[in-house]
């Protein structure tokens, strides 16, 4: 069981929103498409759920070309950025339409028994008899996703459910929503969402849309770890990761990538694969340190600006004009204009080409080399 795009195109008006897209999600997974707002990650959603069509291409469910189905006759489940529930309808009305629009139906007894669990799992089981307007907009957006739970559909299409909620009822709807989908005994689950945070935390794949592209697929762990282009990486990082151009140069019969006196990498191991002038180098937020380690880089920087990201701290610094974020664990006080002195580890950066994008290499691979 499972999904398969293949070559899907969709323009509106003069403006190609995707270009020639082709994938494939495997039975028991759960799929993030990743994507700003605007890059048409939730046209790819709604093509898969048969909502739009698409200009080109097919989409497959279990193999069987399902392209010129309707959306009434793909019995999938689809949770929106707006949640939608019927005003009309208790907490349990809401919840046992789509069970009662089920052929064969069923029982009473089994609706009320569903509706009930589902209830349990998202922490609503105490509203059963309120109307939407006399509950929370977070207890809607749990109801709207109880309706689409419920009925245990093969495929399951989530557009944003949790970007109009809170801090704290997103991290906790997080939390939940894996524990509910590592019960599914199969299908897949295929979620869109602008939120980096959102695709580390729930998913199996990832696929990062960019410019109407599909720049990468794969496995979360691989595209975080190997990011084919310096768009993923950059992007698909919690903050975002610093991306800086680097020239190439030769000093005391070593081989560096350097920004600065301070900011360059030794790089004699790479020394086959770049031949170009000058490159862009890219560092995770959570690898620059105020506390040294032995070898460690010191770059030294002025605070621009310090954000407190529910209990760690994002420093802004700029370093001789080359913007850094480094991420520290803890509540940490600095004032702006404070000279800070962060640290980086000598083999923990990324490489990419200046022209193309794709990335290089990744220091890690090569951490014993000289």
């Amino acid at each position: 069981m499972g999904i398969r795009a293949e070559h899907l195109s969709k323009s509106f008006e003069s403006r190609k929103v995707l270009d020639d897209i082709s994938f494939e999600i495997k039975d028991g997974e759960f799929v993030t498409l990743l994507a700003p707002t605007g890059e048409g990650k939730t046209t790819l959603l709604r093509i898969l759920a048969g909502i739009e069509r698409p200009d080109h291409g097919r989409v497959y469910y279990n193999d069987e070309d399902v392209t010129d189905w309707p959306v009434q006759k793909r019995q999938i489940a689809m949770v929106f950025q707006w949640f939608v529930n019927y005003p009309s309808m208790t907490v349990f009305e809401n919840m046992a339409t789509p069970l009662e629009a089920l052929r064969p139906k069923p029982s009473k007894n089994e609706i009320a028994q569903r509706v009930q669990n589902m209830a349990q799992l998202l922490k609503i089981d105490g509203l059963m008899q309120q109307f939407p307007s006399q509950i929370s907009g977070g207890q809607q957006q749990r109801l709207a996703i109880a309706r689409a739970l419920v009925k245990n559909s093969d495929f399951i299409f989530l557009d944003e459910p949790l970007t109009n909620l809170d801090y704290k009822l997103q991290e906790e709807l997080r939390v939940e929503l894996k524990n509910i989908f590592a019960r599914k005994e199969h299908g897949a689950v295929v979620f869109a969402t602008p939120q980096p945070i959102e695709a580390l935390t729930l998913s199996t794949s990832v696929g990062f849309l960019n410019g109407g592209k599909l720049l990468q697929f794969g496995p979360m762990q691989e595209v975080y770890h190997r990011p084919a282009f310096m768009e993923v990486a950059a992007y698909f990082s919690h903050p975002s990761m610093n991306i800086f151009e680097v020239r190439k140069v030769m000093e005391n019969g070593h081989l560096w990538l350097k920004a600065s006196d301070q900011l360059k990498l030794r790089v004699n191991r790479f020394r086959e694969m770049l031949h170009a002038d000058a490159y862009m180098v890219g560092i995770r937020a959570h690898r620059l340190v105020t506390v040294p380690e032995n070898e460690m880089i010191p770059v030294t920087g002025t605070v621009v600006l310090r954000e407190v990201v529910g209990s760690d701290t994002e420093l802004h610094l700029d370093h001789q004009g080359v913007p850094l974020v480094a991420l520290l664990e803890g509540v940490e006080e600095y004032r702006i204009g404070d000279s800070v002195t962060v640290y980086l580890h000598p083999d923990r950066f990324f490489i990419f080409d200046k022209a193309s994008h794709r990335l290089l290499a990744r220091a890690e691979d090569r951490r014993n080399g000289t």
